[in-house]
């Protein structure tokens, strides 16, 4: 699969949790930028379970910008 801005996978899957093994970083914000799409799901423990199998830099996001009840973000 070719790599994708994360803001178009973002816009693909609404209300999922996505796992994208991460193509391009802008370098002066490390912001992920481009990726491919590895799973989605509306399951957060699937995307997490997926992601013990990868190997490299993945990054696991929702795809909304409000995360669901019940969750919390760290930064």
């Amino acid at each position: 699969m070719r790599g994708q801005s994360i803001s178009k996978i973002r816009k693909r899957f609404r209300r999922e949790w996505l796992l994208i093994a991460v193509d391009r970083i802008d370098r002066a914000t490390t912001t992920p930028e481009r990726g491919r799409l590895l799973a989605h799901s509306p399951n957060r423990d699937e995307i997490y379970e997926a992601m013990l199998h990868r190997k490299g830099l993945n990054l696991v996001t929702f795809s909304d910008d409000s995360i669901p009840s019940g969750y919390a973000v760290a930064f």
